[in-house]
């Protein structure tokens, strides 16, 4: 525990630099590991086939489990979000220092039921409104909308928190 206004603030200071490294890391893991298909490149790049357009009336059917796979990088509010979709349906989005997860099922529409360990209910439910191959939209219950790109491969997101500089601290006796 800090004893002193000092340590509290680099305490503060680490703790959210830490979170901010944590959130950069794995949006790069997540960004590296989500544009390969596993085919080697076969198919031209393409991880899914662009869903169907939707009937009128309703935007989220259509959408597969197969056209969300793979990870997706985007902004909300000037603030990073990245999802990944795993072929088994395994999902995983950071955001804001959360990091939920959970699952993505097929039904009526394609739903998110995602879990967050601090307790965060953001994104814990919702709905891939489409997918294209190239963008992914997500409605939340929440209110909020992400809509996210399939990064380029081997090309960092140029919207990615930076680590705050620390202060200078007066030395300890």
């Amino acid at each position: 525990m800090p004893t002193d206004m000092g340590e509290l603030i680099v305490h503060k200071l680490v703790r959210n630099g830490a979170a901010a490294a944590t959130a950069l890391a794995a949006a790069l893991a997540l960004t590296a590991c989500g544009s390969d298909d596993g085919d080697g490149g076969k198919d031209g790049g393409a991880s899914a086939a662009p869903t169907a357009a939707a009937p009128t009336g309703a935007a989220a059917q259509g959408v597969s489990l197969a056209a969300a796979e793979g990870a997706w990088v985007g902004a909300t509010d000037g603030k990073p979000v990245t999802l990944t979709v795993s072929k088994g349906g395994q999902a995983v989005v950071i955001s804001e220092a959360h990091v939920c997860q959970g699952t993505a099922k097929e039904g009526a529409a394609l739903t998110l039921a995602l879990t967050c360990k601090d307790g965060d209910t953001t994104r814990t439910s919702g709905t891939v409104r489409s997918a294209d191959g190239t963008q992914l939209v997500v409605a939340w219950d929440s209110g909020r909308t992400d809509t996210l790109s399939k990064p380029a491969a081997g090309v960092l997101p140029s919207n990615l928190p930076s680590i705050p500089s620390f202060p200078s601290l007066p030395p300890q006796s």
